[in-house]
């Protein structure tokens, strides 16, 4: 072999050991878009063996409707060279997608486009947030060491709190398990079970935020989001005179995380039915699709008190609360786990006239 074929050679198998080994998650993807090559630390993010990528598009890990923005990102990159930070989706091998943000580096030489080098990178809740309002941090910068007390309160009794809910849960399995129970009994059981493991769920929804967890995105549908929360607050709106009615059209899945979903709508409920007056309470729950702009919606809206248009500014800041025995977290977190999911949420009000809150998601599955 002559002495250029085995530098060649060498340079060839450097560079496939030092991107492999890469803890960079990075991949090389030719002028088609067609994936040539890709690293471990790639694969592992998106849960992909290297055979499901090589020589496949990269539009195979994006959503049909990212396909135009996918277009505009390598554009920008061959305009400018090198991109940073441009937040997309990409879909991992369960169907679920994730949030990253990409980077592309233009490969060639004299403006001769030879492909793309793609980096990913995970993005966490203010990491998003702070990109899109440069001012977020120092919003938050007062309250910062608050939040990270909740954040490491959370991780020393979240081992505590787990045990006895295991504990309540297992006996409230086990009773169930027994033949000829009384009816009485069994609902009681039943109950038990159900907010035993929904407690479970909270638990760990705390400590996943109180480490900036990633939601798992996946597509779920909104009715089903509505017909659970509603089943949890069946039995506490027994005695209660509050009417809730619903509204739910035939809504193509969206992708969403399901247990962070159940936490937000749940909140809403909650909260709705604590603005609510004694003997006139109503609540209206909406599904819909906005086809000229491919959003979908879940809407709550109610004939509470309503809030003052000095508060309403005020509404997700960590910490503001209204209530006594309230946190101040639940719409801080809801509008974080939104963000996550490429959503929004939105809140109208009027002192008098009631409350409608609108979670509106743009990933149509």
């Amino acid at each position: 072999m002559k002495k250029e074929e085995k530098t060649l050679t060498l340079k060839e198998s450097l560079f496939d050991s030092l991107f492999d080994a890469s803890s960079e998650k990075m991949m090389v993807i030719d002028p088609d878009g067609v994936v040539r090559f890709i690293n471990k630390a790639a694969l592992e993010i998106l849960g992909y063996e290297r055979a499901d990528i090589i020589d496949k598009n990269f539009k195979t890990l994006i959503i049909e409707k990212d396909y135009a923005e996918f277009d505009n990102f390598l554009s920008s990159v061959r305009e400018l060279e090198i991109v940073r930070n441009y937040k997309f989706y990409l879909l991992t091998l369960q169907k679920s997608i994730i949030r990253l943000f990409l980077t592309g580096v233009l490969l060639g030489d004299r403006g001769v486009c030879a492909g793309y080098c793609i980096s990913l990178s995970p993005v966490y809740p203010d990491e998003w947030i702070a990109l899109k309002d440069p001012h977020f941090f120092q919003m938050v910068a007062k309250k910062l060491g608050r939040l990270t007390s909740v954040g490491q309160l959370t991780s020393v009794f979240v081992h505590d709190i787990k045990n006895p809910l295991h504990v309540i849960l297992s006996t409230a399995e086990l009773v169930l398990s027994f033949e000829n129970l009384d009816d009485d009994l069994k609902n009681s059981m039943a109950l038990i079970e159900r907010n035993a493991a929904r407690a479970s769920r909270i638990v760990k929804t705390l400590l996943d935020f109180s480490k900036s967890g990633i939601c798992q995105l996946r597509p779920y549908s909104l009715n089903e989001i509505v017909d659970y929360c509603l089943g949890l607050l069946e039995s506490s709106l027994k005695t209660s005179r509050v009417n809730i009615s619903r509204d739910m059209q035939d809504v193509p899945k969206v992708f969403l995380d399901p247990h962070y979903l159940h936490s937000v709508v749940y909140n809403l409920l909650t909260n709705a039915v604590e603005a609510l007056p004694e003997k006139s309470g109503k609540i209206l729950i909406r599904t819909g699709l906005d086809p000229a702009k491919n959003e979908a919606a879940l809407t709550i809206s109610d004939n509470g008190v309503g809030i003052s248009p000095n508060m309403l500014s005020h509404l997700y800041q960590p910490f503001f609360t209204t209530k006594e025995t309230g946190t101040g977290l639940g719409l801080y977190l809801a509008r974080q786990i939104m963000n996550e999911h490429s959503g929004r949420i939105s809140i109208e009000s009027k002192p008098g006239k009631g409350t409608t809150v609108s979670l509106i998601f743009t990933k149509i599955a």
